[in-house]
C-alpha cells in the first residue's frame, strides 16, 4: 500500500492534477465494476483495495486543484463545500445499504454515476499554480486569460509578465526535481511534516473508529450512520463561519479536544443509557468531522506547491493506517468497556495539543518553496500580482 501512495503522489507532482484527476476516474470504474462481479472473495479483494485507493487518491486531486484555484479568501469556502459534499454522499450511503440489501448492486450503483465525470475533460484547467512550478508559461497564461475572458476582466501583457516572472513571483522552477525525500529536510521541515501526518493518522483513525463503532452502541444502525454523516454538515458550515476569523489552530485544537472529551464520557456511559451513549459519540463525531476538515486545508495550505501532492499523499497514507487499526481498537471494548473509546478520546486530546505547534495558514498565499513554507515567506507577495491572480485564477 506505501508503494501504490508512493507511485501515485509521484506522478501527480510529474504529470499534473488534471491527468491523475481522470486516471483516478478510470481506474475508480474498472476497479468498482470489477468487485462488483467478482466471482469469489480472492477476486473481490484485490479489486476493492484498488477501489479504495482510487478514490482517496481522486478525493486528493480534487482537493489540492481546488486549493490551488480559488483566491485565498474563497479558499475555505471551497475546501468545506467539498467536504459537505462527502458528508451528503456519507448519509446517502446509509439510504442505499436501507433499501438495496444487496452487496453487489449497491456497489455497482455508487460506482456508474462516475462516468459522468467524463464531461469535466471539457471544463476542468490545469493548476496554474502546477504549471508555473513547472515553467509551462505558456500553458499558464492561457488559462489565466480564458478565466479572466469568462469574468469579464481585462488582463494585460504586464500583468501576465508579473505573475510570471521568476523573481517577481517567486518561481519555484529550479531545475530540481523533488520528491516526498524532501518532505524529510531540513530538520524543521521534517517536524512539521510529522505534525501534520500524526494529525491525520489521529483524525482519520477517530473519525473511522466512531463511524464504524456508532452502529454497535444501540439503536437503528442505519439511523445512526445517517446521523453521524449529518452532524458533519453543521460542523463544515461552522469552519466556513469562523476560521478565517478565528485561524486555523486554534479551532483545530479544539475541536479535537471537545471530540477526545466526548468519546471518554460516551465510554463510560452504562449501556443501558443509550440515548446519552449515543448523544456523546456523535458530538465527538461532530468533533472530529471539524479536525478532518481543518486539518485537510490546514496541510493544502502548509505544503508548498513544489510537494504539496507529495505531503497530501503521505498525509492520506497515514490516514489509512489510522482507518485500518481503528476496527481493531473497536475489539478491546471486548476487554473493557470502556477501552476503545478512551483510546480513541486520549489520541484526540493529544493530536489537538500537538496541532499548536503548527504554522498559522490563514489569510496567506499557498506557499511555492520549502523556504517559503518554513519561513512564513509567502504572505509577502506584491499586490499587483495578488490582485490579477486572486481575480482570475485563485493563484
Amino acid at each position: 500500500m506505501v508503494k501504490l501512495h508512493s507511485s501515485r503522489f509521484s506522478a501527480k507532482v510529474k504529470f499534473g492534477r488534471k491527468p491523475m484527476f481522470f486516471c483516478g476516474l478510470v481506474l475508480l470504474l474498472i476497479s468498482g465494476c470489477a468487485a462488483a462481479l467478482a466471482p469469489s472473495m480472492v477476486v473481490f479483494i484485490p479489486f476493492y483495495i484498488l477501489q479504495g485507493a482510487a478514490q482517496t487518491g481522486l478525493f486528493l486531486v480534487a482537493y489540492t486543484m481546488c486549493t490551488e484555484l480559488v483566491a485565498p479568501r474563497y479558499r475555505l469556502l471551497a475546501g468545506q463545500t467539498i467536504v459537505s459534499f462527502y458528508a451528503v454522499g456519507y448519509m446517502l450511503l446509509s439510504l442505499l445499504a436501507y433499501f438495496i440489501r444487496h452487496w453487489r448492486y449497491i456497489e455497482m450503483v455508487i460506482t456508474v454515476p462516475v462516468v459522468l465525470f467524463a464531461a469535466y475533460w471539457c471544463i476542468l484547467p490545469e493548476s496554474v499554480r502546477w504549471l508555473l512550478s513547472k515553467s509551462r508559461m505558456k500553458e499558464a497564461n492561457s488559462i489565466i486569460k480564458h478565466v479572466a475572458r469568462i469574468n469579464s476582466m481585462e488582463v494585460t501583457d504586464a500583468m501576465l509578465e508579473n505573475i510570471t516572472d521568476q523573481k517577481d513571483h517567486l518561481e519555484v522552477s529550479d531545475g530540481r526535481k523533488y520528491t516526498f525525500v524532501d518532505l524529510f529536510r531540513p530538520l524543521p521541515m521534517l517536524f512539521l511534516s510529522i505534525n501534520v501526518w500524526f494529525n491525520w493518522f489521529v483524525n482519520s483513525f477517530v473519525y473511522y473508529g466512531l463511524s464504524l463503532g456508532i452502529g454497535s452502541i444501540g439503536g437503528s444502525p442505519y439511523v445512526n450512520f445517517m446521523i453521524a454523516g449529518a452532524v458533519e454538515i453543521p460542523g463544515n458550515v461552522l469552519c466556513i463561519m469562523f476560521l478565517n476569523r478565528l485561524g486555523r489552530r486554534l479551532p483545530l485544537m479544539g475541536a479535537m479536544t471537545m471530540s477526545g472529551i466526548a468519546c471518554v464520557i460516551s465510554g463510560f456511559i452504562p449501556n443501558d443509557l443509550v440515548t446519552a451513549k449515543v448523544a456523546f459519540a456523535l458530538i465527538g463525531k461532530f468533533g472530529i468531522s471539524i479536525s478532518y476538515g481543518i486539518i485537510y486545508l490546514m496541510s493544502a495550505e502548509v505544503f508548498p506547491t513544489v510537494v504539496r501532492n507529495a505531503g497530501m499523499g503521505v498525509s492520506s497514507m497515514c490516514a489509512r493506517i489510522g482507518g485500518m487499526l481503528a476496527p481493531q481498537i473497536l475489539e478491546l471494548q471486548n476487554v473493557w468497556g470502556p477501552l476503545s473509546m478512551l483510546l480513541f478520546g486520549s489520541m484526540a486530546a493529544i493530536a489537538g495539543c500537538i496541532a499548536l505547534f503548527l504554522p498559522e495558514t490563514s489569510g496567506r498565499q499557498l506557499p511555492q518553496t520549502i523556504e517559503e513554507a518554513l519561513s512564513n515567506r509567502s504572505k509577502s507577495v506584491r499586490m499587483e500580482t495578488e490582485e490579477v491572480t486572486s481575480a482570475s485564477t485563485g493563484v
